[in-house]
Parts: structure tokens; C-alpha cells; sequence
């Protein structure tokens, strides 16, 4: 039985080495996902006519050099001369970093323009609710609850989410995003709650199976209608205190 599982997993990773080896091709068409609202840079590509539909991923910890490496980085994961074979994008646009941010949309929004693919986006608290949904009490994990951060001389943030179907065939969680990420003044109206924690590897994966959940529903998706997320004006710091909800529907 030992053998057994041995040749098991010694088959299981001489195919994902096949594969890998083969990921690079003139018929392949990618999802590639980025996510920049930390100091990290997380990519992640995927092959949908690649049966095996290997993620190719890697987090990429520049701090503060991202203007200087952002394609760099990319090509690193999907050599350049690729680019054109790119069937979809899906981008993290916020709450996070504020030039980081504004960068990597501008940087997705460019290629998907060029190239004419959709580009989905989603915020990076909506990509957090997969990971943080699990601290809920077990019969509370329908319902909606909070994801907070607090912003240092500027308040809370927060976004409201639910959980509505975790998808098993393609690994995706749907959350309805209820109310988007924004300053609040009272925090007694965001309960339950669950602190936010940055975890961009395991994010970007979550991120780019949205990506390809959006691809099989078929959605065409925008360039243009893409952008970034700032619960805070970066001029003037005015805050945003109204909770009315903005329903996001992942099937529209």
C-alpha cells in the first residue's frame, strides 16, 4: 500500500514537471492575475487549454521598487513574447498601497487595451473572505460578516461580505461584497468583524481562479470600467461613512 502511494505521488509530480516543461506554447491561452495592494507584487498565470490547469504563481517581495520591476517581474512569470496569447486579467485593486495600486491597474488596464481581453477586478479584501471566513463560529459562516484594518491617524476600514457558493469544480469561494471597503466612524456597526491580514500568496491564487470562474461564466468584462479602490482620498483624507449597500454580482 506504501508503494502504492509512493508511485501515486511520484506519477502526480512527474506530470505537473511534464507539464510545466510544456506551460510555454504558440496554443496556449493564459489568466494572469496580479496583486500589488501590499509591498509585495504577487503574479499568477494560468493555461485554460492546458487539461492539468497548473497555476504558475510567485510573490515577489520588491517593497517600494515596483514602478522599476513591475514588467520585469511579469515576464518573469509569462515571458513578453506570451503577452499576446493572454486571454483574461484579473487585477487586486484595493484598499492597499496607494501608488502600488494605481500602478498595477494602469499596468493591467494597458495590456488588456492592447491586446483586447477582459480584465476583471476585485478588492483585496473581497480576495481576503475565502482565508478569514473560516474564523466564523460554524453555523455563522453564511452569513454576512466584516473585514476591518485600522488605518493609522485615519480610522477604519471595512467591507462587508457573505458567503454564497464555494464552486469545488474550479476552487472558488463566491462571496457577495455587500458593502465595498470604506472609512467608518462608529465601530459597534461592524459586528461581527474579523481583522484583515495580508497574505498575497495565497490571494493571487484565489484571485486568478475568480479569473477563470468569470471565464467560463463567459463574461466580458471592460478594461475601462476597471479601477482602483480608495477609501480614503489620497488629497484631502475625507472620509466615506456612508454603509448603504453596493452589491457586487460576479455573474454580471
Amino acid at each position: 500500500m506504501e508503494q502504492a502511494a509512493s508511485w501515486r505521488r511520484h506519477s502526480k509530480v512527474t506530470t505537473i514537471i511534464n507539464s510545466l516543461q510544456n506551460f510555454y506554447n504558440s496554443k496556449s491561452k493564459y489568466l494572469l492575475a496580479l496583486h500589488s495592494c501590499s509591498e509585495s507584487f504577487g503574479i499568477a498565470i494560468k493555461d485554460i487549454e492546458n487539461p492539468d490547469k497548473i497555476i504558475k504563481s510567485e510573490v515577489f517581495n520588491i517593497g517600494h521598487s515596483l514602478s522599476n520591476k513591475v514588467f520585469s517581474c511579469i515576464d518573469k512569470i509569462l515571458p513578453i513574447k506570451f503577452w499576446k496569447q493572454i486571454n483574461r486579467i484579473a487585477v487586486a485593486k484595493g484598499p492597499g498601497s496607494f501608488t502600488s495600486t494605481r500602478l498595477t491597474l494602469s499596468v493591467a488596464r494597458t495590456i488588456a487595451q492592447q491586446i483586447g481581453c477582459s480584465l476583471d477586478s476585485m478588492s483585496s479584501y473581497h480576495l481576503m473572505a475565502p482565508r478569514l471566513y473560516q474564523y466564523l463560529d460554524q453555523n455563522l459562516i453564511f452569513n454576512p460578516f466584516w473585514i476591518k484594518d485600522i488605518m493609522p491617524r485615519r480610522g477604519i476600514i471595512a467591507g462587508k461580505y457573505q458567503l454564497i457558493k464555494i464552486h469545488n469544480e474550479s476552487n472558488f469561494h463566491e462571496f457577495n461584497e455587500i458593502i465595498s471597503p470604506q472609512l467608518i466612524t462608529n465601530e459597534k456597526e461592524i459586528n461581527p468583524s474579523i481583522k484583515a491580514s495580508n497574505n498575497v500568496e495565497k490571494d493571487i491564487i484565489s484571485l486568478i481562479n475568480f479569473s477563470e470562474y468569470r471565464q467560463n461564466l463567459k463574461v466580458n468584462s471592460h478594461w475601462g470600467k476597471t479601477l482602483p479602490l480608495y477609501p480614503t482620498s489620497p488629497v484631502d483624507n475625507k472620509k466615506q461613512t456612508n454603509l448603504k449597500p453596493n452589491i457586487s454580482n460576479l455573474n454580471r
